[in-house]
């Protein structure tokens, strides 16, 4: 997959409404628990800001990039995108060992296969292949969206997946491809994890107690400064280079939790203005979400 070292996102439109673009962090089912994840404390707090600051938006659909979806289309760097039919298919529950009651949550929401043409046209005319398929939301996407109260919203949600690769830079232009989109009032949502490190989150022995990993805040660390303090024709590089970093495979054993993010920013653009809207930190995983525009 070819990729631009160039802004690629077009000129705002006339009505002065493009879409921000968000990456958040979705941690697992439990997330729902209100015992685990209080509504007064901060990733609570923090997801519903998210939330509340996407409906006010009124955006006139959602495309969702996550970590729980990784392209088997079979074609060379090929992509699926679900929404072939105009009826939501069954949740997918993909995660294990949890309470009976948490594979009976539900997550209404409304699907358009207009947006899912619309984006699979996108990347017909960008030279990539894509498979429109009829596909669940994955806990990726529904878990977080329902904590950040945006169940049986007004919009539609897409589901867009990741390639079948660990390429930063052929993500980064999945997002470039998406731009357009947020010119005709889609938000574009990576969803992930600034640091997933299930290993060290639920191994045993040593790694298993107390205190955050000495690599989670200097990995998020490195984030922040790729995301927010670089310079816009820098931003890209910085980006491809977190694929150089000595903390990654400890934060990030394999990269599914953190390519959504680099689709965010790439449909983003290299100049948009990031602001971080959560930053927390549990053992071995980082809950920092941000919000470009």
């Amino acid at each position: 997959m070819s990729a631009s070292a160039t802004e690629t996102a077009p000129e705002q439109s006339g009505n002065g409404h493009r879409m921000p673009v968000y990456f958040v962090s979705h941690g697992g089912p439990n997330l729902l628990a209100d015992t685990e994840y209080p509504a007064d404390q901060p990733i609570a707090r923090g997801l519903r800001q998210i939330g509340d600051d996407i409906r006010a938006l009124h955006p006139r659909g959602m495309v969702v990039i996550s970590g729980h979806w990784e392209s088997n289309s079979g074609k060379r760097g090929g992509l699926q995108v679900n929404g072939l039919s105009a009826t939501p298919q069954p949740l997918i529950y993909d995660f294990y060992g949890f309470p009976p009651h948490m594979y009976r949550e539900t997550f209404e929401h409304k699907v358009d296969p207009k947006l899912t043409q619309q984006v699979a046209g996108l990347f017909a005319k960008a030279g990539v292949p894509i498979d429109t398929v009829d596909r669940g939301l994955d806990h990726g996407v529904w878990v977080v969206l329902k904590k950040a109260g945006l169940a049986g919203s007004a919009f539609p949600i897409v589901q867009l997946s990741l390639l079948g690769t660990e390429s930063m830079d052929d993500h980064l232009r999945v997002g470039e491809i998406l731009a357009p989109l947020r010119d005709q009032g889609v938000v574009i949502v990576g969803s992930g994890m600034a640091v997933h490190n299930l290993r060290d989150l639920f191994g045993s022995g040593p790694s298993s107690g107390g205190a955050i990993r000495p690599y989670v805040k200097p990995f998020d660390m490195e984030v922040d400064r790729a995301v927010i303090e670089s310079a816009p024709d820098a931003r890209r590089a910085a980006m491809v280079a977190l694929a150089s970093s000595d903390n990654l495979r400890k934060a990030h054993p394999t990269l599914e939790h953190l390519l959504p993010l680099h689709v965010a920013v790439g449909a983003a653009g290299y100049q948009a203005n990031t602001k971080k809207m959560l930053e927390a930190y549990q053992l071995s995983v980082s809950w920092s979400c941000y919000k470009m525009e």
